[in-house]
């Protein structure tokens, strides 16, 4: 005789005796419990919403049911646990309930031995499996253009030793600890906290006392962020952004226990490292400054309060993460390439000259560089995949550091020989949502990170970006199953659905090339569209299907272009523009501009343009459509999501609200069927801050 069982992540599900078994360990499970475990089986995605557990499980009995359903989810909880499985389990979903995230395979075992459970055993531990599934996973690399989706690999072949090391914990509070940087004693870490809607604040960590807690170093309501040590440590520069957006980088001089303005007009992303000091002396600071179509390096004279420009970047280009290298060598930085999707880490000497370390590559998420080593420790993209190299001067990787989770910013003690990495655990997930009444009527989620959805009004297929095949491909989910259209193509940017066929444009890059292709979602074929030398990103479809527009970038020029399909290319007039919508007829079109907050209204008859709102935050750039009459948006408080909509009386009424940072930033809101909507939803944002004790 035979009866089903379930291989649920590294434990086995007997459905004829209702255990749960690990290892050498079972549980016996109640009958609600199993029941609600084997409704998480069943669902599709594995979600289960509260009210369809009571409308199953408890027969629509709302009394009952709402005791028994919290019991049941935390005794499945519990379950796991006392089979010590420690790690993440069921994920809360914001509007549609849980997820049950664990691995799960059908197994036929005979019955005959009721204790067969116990003998099947899974060919990895938990933790071996959370470990691969983490390494698939890739960060959203914030920047300007929203999103950088390349296969790459340094000019040189990486190393194949790993540095030996031992791991620690440093910080394990609910929240995101972000934006590190240990002093030069090695004693103390400063960071920035964030959790819920609370806005991040800089805290210091004393690192001699394992249970010390964080120490809050600046008071008022202000975003703070991008702390950085003087010489001496006893100082510490941050940036803080004011109630009405200002940057300003401010010193806190922790002695004397005073806080002071230096300078305004600073650059700040959420993510971005911005700011240093000068390692020989506690008087010049080195900051990311916004310039009107740039972001360069300035050196500042706290002293002398004079400024100087140090980088000279390009057009639509983003200098940080600055560096000061020891005995005079110059500067090192990360150049962001917002018209290529392109990233290089480069060094300037004192003579302005820059050099290659690394060049044009997908993503450079942060660095930081050891004065007693002469070296860097970069967090990269190395072949699709996360990685924290040590690397020369000269761009050769010297060896990698063993990771676990999303690395993002990274901190080096030439003191201790300590590294320090802020590791994120962050997944997304789809929701297609009505207006009306706020109901989900789909959801698009899996183990791995889908995102940045486009719908198909003619087929009812949904485009997605994900990273399930390691690469970004764009997917296509018709209810049923989701496939991949372009597998083995490259790394995918966000598609564009058009409105009245089955095509759709989407940019793949592939060994440093980067191409725009029309591809069709039933033949699944491709074809590549010519517009020349231009670095096409931000793509959108006319209302009639007839002609596409993107942002296009040549020798450092970038305007809104619009390729019709019979293969006319034409520049649209309007200054700084990073997104653009067709609104109410074709002459109108509906845009964002570089690094700037807001909506702009844009008459291509008159080559006259109004902005309609400035609540779209800069970020944001991609998230807004035009749809019967109104424009969408996303707008972001300290409390609150919301998606608003605003007609031509420029009238702005709130449609539906998600706690703070619940929606993911620059592609994250898109039509659906004019009945409803898409967007990018995050299940949770947290990161801890882990350290790797260096043996060389």
């Amino acid at each position: 005789m035979e009866s089903v069982q379930y291989q649920i992540g590294p434990c086995v599900l007997d459905c004829s005796i209702m255990t749960l078994s690990c290892d050498d360990k079972t549980v016996k499970l109640s009958a609600k419990v199993f029941e609600l475990l084997k409704l998480f089986i069943d669902s599709p995605d594995h979600i289960v919403s509260r009210q369809t557990a009571i409308d199953v499980i408890w027969d629509g009995n709302q009394g009952v049911g709402e005791k028994g359903f919290t019991n049941s989810v935390w005794l499945i909880r519990k379950s796991f646990k006392d089979l010590n499985i420690e790690d993440e389990l069921l994920l809360t979903l914001p509007k549609l309930g849980y997820q049950l995230v664990l691995p799960i395979e059908t197994i036929t075992a005979q019955t005959s031995n009721p204790n067969q459970a116990n003998q099947i055993q899974p060919a990895n531990t938990y933790s071996r499996w959370m470990v691969k599934v983490f390494s698939l996973m890739f960060i959203l690399l914030l920047s300007y253009s929203g999103y950088h989706f390349f296969k790459t690999n340094f000019q040189t072949e990486p190393a194949t030793s790993n540095l030996s090391t031992i791991k620690n914990k440093v910080t394990n509070f609910e929240g995101v600890e972000e934006h590190i940087a240990v002093s030069n004693s090695g004693e103390l870490l400063a960071l920035q906290w964030r959790s819920g809607d609370l806005l991040g604040k800089i805290y210091l960590k004393d690192l001699r006392n394992n249970d010390s807690p964080l120490k809050l170093i600046s008071f008022g309501e202000y975003e703070e962020a991008s702390p950085a040590w003087s010489a001496t440590d006893e100082k510490l520069a941050y940036i803080r952004l004011s109630s009405a957006g200002a940057c300003e980088v401010r010193v806190r001089n922790l002695l004397q226990n005073t806080d002071e303005l230096v300078t305004e007009g600073c650059f700040y992303l959420p993510y971005k490292r911005v700011l240093t000091w000068s390692n020989s002396d506690d008087d010049t600071l080195i900051f990311a400054k916004q310039l009107s179509d740039r972001v360069a390096l300035f050196s500042y004279s706290i002293g002398t309060q004079k400024m100087a420009q140090l980088t000279e970047p390009g057009k639509n280009e983003i200098d940080f993460s600055p560096h000061e290298l020891a005995n005079n060598q110059g500067v090192a930085f990360i150049r962001e390439k917002s018209s290529s999707l392109q990233m290089s880490l480069l060094i300037q000497n004192a003579a302005g000259q820059l050099t290659d370390v690394i060049a044009n590559k997908v993503a450079i998420v942060d660095f930081d560089y050891s004065t007693k080593d002469n070296l860097f420790f970069v967090n990269h993209i190395d072949a699709a995949t996360l990685a924290i190299s040590k690397v020369d001067l000269k761009g050769q990787i010297i060896s990698t550091v063993s990771h676990e989770g999303l690395p993002s910013s990274v901190s080096f003690s030439n003191a201790t020989n300590t590294l320090y990495i802020s590791e994120h655990i962050s997944k997304e997930y789809i929701a297609q949502i009505n207006y009306d009444d706020q109901k989900v009527v789909r959801t698009i989620s899996s183990s791995s990170r889908d995102l940045y959805a486009r719908y198909s009004k003619t087929t009812d297929d949904i485009l997605f970006l994900s990273n399930r095949s390691q690469l970004w491909s764009i997917w296509k989910n018709n209810q049923i199953s989701s496939k991949n259209l372009t597998r083995n193509m490259g790394n995918a940017g966000v598609a564009a659905t058009s409105p009245t066929s089955q095509m759709f444009a989407v940019t793949i890059n592939s060994d440093d090339k980067q191409t725009l292709f029309l591809g069709n979602t039933e033949s699944e074929l491709f074809e590549s569209v010519d517009i020349g030398d231009l670095a096409a990103e931000n793509i959108s479809w006319s209302k009639d299907g007839q002609a596409i527009y993107f942002k296009g970038t040549e020798n450092e020029q970038s305007a809104i272009y619009r390729y019709s399909l019979n293969h006319q290319l034409q520049p649209i007039k309007f200054g700084r523009g990073n997104y653009a919508v067709e609104g109410e007829t074709a002459n109108i079109l509906y845009m964002s501009r570089f690094n700037l907050n807001g909506i702009w209204r844009f008459d291509a008859s008159t080559n006259e343009s109004i902005q309609i709102t400035d609540r779209l935050a800069k970020y944001d750039f991609g998230s807004f459509y035009y749809e019967n009459g109104f424009v969408y948006f996303i707008e972001r408080t300290n409390q609150e999501d919301k998606i608003q909509r605003i007609n031509a009386d420029l009238e702005t009424e709130t449609i539906m609200s998600f706690p703070a940072n619940t929606i993911r930033k620059f592609f994250g809101l898109s039509s659906a069927n004019e009945q409803s909507l898409l967007l990018t939803l995050k299940v949770a944002n947290e990161a801890d801050i882990t350290s790797y004790q260096l043996n060389n």
